[in-house]
């Protein structure tokens, strides 16, 4: 089976761009450049990419103590700030900023983009209240005017300086208060961040660039969250059927562009995540009908292709993890049980 590209199928592909963010200036234009296209699509995977790593290092950073017990110090701050959050900002002002505010993603991503530059300045703020704690040791002035008013000595002092002190001590005071409250107020804002940002990445559900981009950086995922990796965002993707659903849409997506093993290997991990989200067998098999039927109707005008794709499918049905997928049912066959645990030759 020869290898195609997604370069045979720019015209499909630009169709599907543009739409996704509900810009007004690329909604009524089907025939993007490709240029543009493989940029939107960077950038958006980009953007998901940077969300979710910010939200962990802010939760990271936040939930525990720094060393000794000592609070976050001004040089993790400014990281998350600068090396985490700032990415998320300016990628969400390109592509959400000029939604469409008629429906309800572009609503929704108007929101994000907002939200997100609020938090983004009393972080800011918060960063500023660190850097000011740490290079100006007022516990030490304290200590010292404490010694002084001990022994008798602080009228040598400039009329005054004891009053301004005091005042200073004050408004340390008060800061170190104002960022406890931010730093809660942030929690809760990511929080509310979060579940307006998982409902934003549902646009992309039908982008197989995007989904074949995210699954090529499936290593990232794993690290940022090692209980679920790649799934805990494509379950956001697809909130109905869960990264089943995602696996479908790669595989075949994999298949027309004659990535045949990729396919196969996905399509397994598409079962693997039917059981962890106790997806039905019966649902699985009207996914794959609905992703087979969609595929070939892309490749109506490459006969060629559409063999090809038919050919390797007639191969899968044969392996034993994927029979039943693939395989029509006939009264008298028994379907093979989703919830059977394939080898591991198979799984790998």
């Amino acid at each position: 089976m020869a290898a195609y590209t997604f370069d045979d199928f720019d015209a499909a592909e630009a169709r599907r761009a543009g739409m996704n963010d509900s810009r007004g200036h690329t909604a009524g234009k089907k025939n993007l450049p490709l240029h543009l296209v493989r940029q939107q699509n960077q950038e958006r995977v980009e953007l998901i990419m940077s969300f979710y790593r910010a939200l962990k290092e802010f939760r990271d950073l936040t939930g525990r103590p720094g060393p000794n017990g000592a609070p976050i110090c001004f040089e993790d701050f400014d990281r998350l700030i600068e090396g985490y959050m700032r990415p998320v900002k300016d990628s969400c002002h390109r592509l959400f900023r000029e939604s469409s505010t008629g429906a309800s993603d572009g609503i929704l991503q108007a929101m994000f983009d907002m939200y997100f530059g609020i938090l983004f300045h009393i972080m800011l703020k918060a960063k500023e209240n660190l850097r000011l704690g740490e290079n100006y040791n007022l516990r030490r002035m304290e200590e010292l005017l404490s010694g002084l008013r001990s022994d008798g000595r602080s009228h040598d002092l400039p009329p005054g300086v004891n009053q301004l002190f005091d005042r200073l001590a004050d408004e340390f005071e008060r800061d170190t208060e104002e960022l406890e409250g931010e730093m809660e107020r942030a929690r809760f804002m990511f929080d509310q961040l979060e579940a307006i940002f998982n409902r934003v990445i549902q646009v992309y559900h039908d982008n197989p660039t995007i989904i074949r981009s995210l699954y090529c950086h499936k290593e990232f995922f794993a690290e940022l969250f090692p209980d679920e990796g790649l799934d805990r965002v494509l379950a956001r993707i697809y909130p109905q059927n869960g990264p089943a659903e995602a696996y479908f849409l790669l595989g075949f997506d994999y298949l027309r562009s004659g990535h045949a093993v990729e396919a196969e290997r996905v399509f397994q991990l598409a079962v693997k995540a039917a059981r962890r989200h106790h997806v039905s067998p019966a649902r699985m098999r009207q996914l794959c009908d609905q992703y087979r039927t969609q595929i070939l109707a892309e490749l109506a005008s490459h006969s060629d292709r559409a063999r090809a794709v038919q050919e390797r499918l007639k191969e899968m049905q044969e392996l034993p993890a994927l029979r039943f997928l693939f395989a029509a049912a006939t009264d008298g066959e028994r379907q093979p049980a989703l919830d059977a645990a394939p080898s591991r030759a198979a799984i790998l």
